[in-house]
């Protein structure tokens, strides 16, 4: 074999090692930061989608806020405005608000009125009879005054519900306002166009872990999925969208080219190769194998590798060329890094830059850094009846003059989405703050001329203060956004620092508490009132329940829903609940020492007491020191924390029925699994909720839901107490039913155990 072709045969051999190498390490690092952008943009529509959703919520809930505490609207529903639907229903209500019903129930939540519209053929929907219903549970529940995604007849719905109040506030609610959006294939195709996607949506059986989810169908397309539950939790709904995989297959494309343009190269090399070989060549081919191993190692292209350029010949240009590829590439990447992180339409960065830069600013600034929070006032209705172009151009404009006042500070503007914008800039005085929040109110109030309009609009800023108010990102965005909203509280146009807020008066107000509590078991400001529990049929009294009390020195008679929690979380609990316990069993015990020996003590425990196992040996002692029959002792276990520490309360019951003592189950009916906790427990007494008897016998299906729970109840051969009793006509009616045991304000209120005895067991 001539050395020419030996000499050919082992240039070829290295070179197609070189190709290869070079092929295989820096194709998928070009590829997987395409890989990533591609997931990351579906993420940020996805994210986008999701805010969108939640600003649909937001105006409903707002919509209904506005007709809520309309004075017309609390006359039509006392009947006072009989002509009112015809008046204010109009289909150009439904269009301008892109509401599909309204539901108006009185205060006893009878149907007023309920009406629907269809947007897509423009005329009213005939609701069913018995549409209304379905909202019934939600509105006697705690969550009448929220925003829910509801299952219906016609579909998942968008709805909100709220209390009718006069304009003034004064007087009680005269019922409740319930409005909905259906959220269809019209709905999905308008949100689409608000976010430039085309969208779907479906029901689906399978459980989500994360509310997100990003898959790769294939090497042209990627889908992003948002999942949603109705309030029932029993659906699911799928809103989901494709997208071409626009940076994998421009990247791809570029790659592929690139390899072409290095093989062709690398042909051109190996021909001049044959006439120059020599020992240096060598050496240098594995020279620049290993700056192109260093470069697939650090994953950076912004490297170059090495160019001699006393040696002009075939392989400077190898080099020469692979630097023109990195650079071309890199140039490519910085472009593909402006599209993820600056907003497209301003061309001011966006959240994501945000995140990444703001503790940069806070080292740089020595941490005097201020975070405001801008949302432009009055933007949604031009954007509404000009148009989205019209408004795009507003929001440039505004930023446009904005920007200026927050580049002389090198602090960082950014648009946070829609109408609003986060702005980071340091300082040396809180005045010098204020000044600059006040030249940015003065830029964004001024004329807007959009091609033939002239218009206005004003903005909102809250302000947050890095340390002063908190030091991560999200935690000064949070408490920015609570003082923009109180800004826009107060009557728009104007700013607020999170520090100057109310609020923190209300926390000062809680540590305070925190801190008196600890002293007040010492200081004998607990006090122990008693609640009468009488039979139906004589109403003579069987039991009485021990509830505790804190009398505050100065601050008065504080709630236990206020000081309970934080007796919890201080654990202050163990001590309170055995004094509760054992004043409690000292006083009644007194009682039946003078006869009322058949009377019961009725006491409630805490999830903690109830966690340490070494109450129950408390327990013991205290009956013992009193020498109290511990049939006598009711133990009321709260139903609302069984689910969480079931395990520890079947134990903690189950010690308690060795030992005689009776246990009941309070709030019956108010949590999610009441029927399981009598499977599960050795419960002697339930203890029905007075949201079930305050509607008693007025309502109907109160009514009937009352029966059927006695039914069930006293089938399981359990004892009940009716807790709630207010009015003589739910005691005339569930004495004509049912023997059994009732408690509530229409007998006797909580009292002092002075009071009580001479009330009640003063023997004559």
């Amino acid at each position: 074999m001539k050395l020419k072709t030996k000499s050919l045969l082992m240039v070829g051999f290295f070179m197609l090692l070189f190709l290869g190498l070079l092929l295989t390490t820096i194709r998928p690092i070009l590829l997987e930061d395409a890989i990533k952008l591609d997931e990351t943009n579906i993420q940020r529509e996805l994210d986008t989608l999701n805010n969108q959703l939640i600003s649909t919520m937001g105006i409903i809930k707002r919509t209904n806020l506005d007709w809520s505490v309309w004075d017309d609207t609390y006359l039509y529903i006392k009947g006072d405005y009989p002509e009112y639907p015809e008046v204010n229903l109009q289909k150009a209500t439904f269009e301008n608000t892109m509401l599909n019903f309204m539901i108006y129930l009185d205060d006893n939540n009878q149907l007023v009125h309920q009406v629907g519209y269809n947007h897509e053929n423009k005329e009213f929907l005939v609701l069913g009879q018995e549409f209304y219903k379905e909202y019934l549970p939600i509105v006697q529940s705690k969550d009448n005054e929220k925003t829910h995604l509801i299952t219906t007849e016609y579909g998942l719905t968008v709805t909100s519900f709220e209390p009718v109040y006069l304009s003034s506030g004064e007087g009680l609610s005269a019922g409740t306002l319930i409005v909905g959006m259906i959220i269809n294939e019209q709905f999905m195709e308008e949100l689409g166009k608000r976010i430039n996607i085309q969208l779907t949506l479906k029901e689906v059986n399978k459980p989500f872990s994360t509310r997100t989810k990003v898959d790769v169908l294939n090497d042209q397309k990627i889908k992003g999925s948002l999942f949603l539950k109705d309030y029932s939790e029993n659906k699911v709904y799928e809103i989901s969208y494709v997208n071409k995989r626009n940076y994998f297959i421009q990247k791809r494309s570029g790659v592929n080219q690139l390899s072409v343009y290095i093989f062709l190269t690398s042909i051109t090399t190996v021909l001049l190769i044959l006439f120059l070989l020599n020992r240096f060549i060598v050496s240098r081919i594995g020279n620049l194998s290993i700056q192109l191993k260093h470069i697939q190692d650090n994953k950076e292209i912004r490297l170059r590798v090495f160019s001699n350029d006393r040696n002009r010949d075939e392989l400077s240009d190898l080099e020469n060329s692979i630097n023109a590829m990195l650079e071309s590439l890199e140039k490519k990447h910085n472009e593909i890094v402006s599209l993820a992180y600056y907003d497209p339409l301003t061309m001011l960065p966006n959240r994501y830059y945000l995140n990444e830069e703001f503790h940069k600013l806070v080292e740089k600034n020595q941490q005097k850094v201020a975070i405001l929070f801008l949302d432009l006032d009055g933007f949604k209705r031009i954007n509404d009846s000009l148009g989205h172009e019209i408004g795009d151009r507003l929001l440039f404009s505004v930023s446009d003059r904005i920007a200026p006042l927050i580049s002389k500070r090198e602090g960082i503007f950014s648009r946070f989405g829609g109408d609003e914008f986060v702005i980071v800039v340091n300082y040396s005085l809180i005045e010098d703050l204020k000044k600059l929040v006040q030249d940015i109110l003065i830029e964004a109030g001024k004329e807007n001329k959009l091609k033939t309009y002239k218009t206005f609009v004003t903005a909102s800023i809250g302000v947050s203060v890095y340390r002063q108010d908190g030091t991560s990102l999200n935690e000064l965005l949070q408490k920015a956004d609570i003082a923009m909203y109180e800004a826009k509280r107060k009557g728009k146009n104007q700013s607020c620092f999170y520090q100057d807020l109310e609020i923190a008066s209300e926390y000062k107000n809680i540590l305070e508490l925190e801190n008196d509590l600890k002293f007040a078991l010492s200081m004998k400001q607990l006090e122990i009132h008693y609640q009468p529990i009488v039979c139906s049929v004589d109403h003579s009294i069987l039991g009485v329940e021990a509830l505790v009390r804190w009398n505050h020195p100065s601050k008065g008679m504080i709630s236990p829903a206020l000081f309970i929690p934080i007796a919890e979380e201080t654990g202050l609990m163990p001590a309170i609940g055995e004094w509760v316990l054992k004043e409690s069993i000292k006083q009644i015990s007194s009682l039946h020492s003078i006869g009322f020996k058949n009377l019961v003590l009725s006491v409630n425990v805490s999830k903690t007491q109830m966690k340490d196992k070494s109450f129950i040996y408390k327990l013991d002692e205290i009956l013992t020191q009193y020498n109290y029959p511990p049939s006598k002792l009711q133990i009321e276990i709260t139903e609302s924390v069984i689910d969480s520490y079931l395990n520890e309360i079947q134990d903690f019951s189950n010690a308690l029925k060795k030992r005689d003592i009776m246990v009941a189950l309070d709030d019956f009916g108010v949590g999610t699994s009441s029927l399981l906790f009598i499977k599960e427990l050795p419960i002697d007494v339930i203890k029905i909720d007075r949201n079930f008897i305050k509607n008693v016998p007025k309502d109907s299906f109160d009514t009937i839901l009352l029966s059927g729970i006695f039914e069930v109840i006293t089938a399981l051969n359990l004892d009940v107490v009716v807790e709630g009793i207010e009015q003589e006509e739910q005691v005339n009616y569930i004495a004509s039913q049912y023997t059994t045991r009732l408690q509530g304000f229409y007998f006797s209120r909580p009292l002092p155990f002075s009071i009580l005895l001479e009330k009640y067991f003063t023997i004559t």
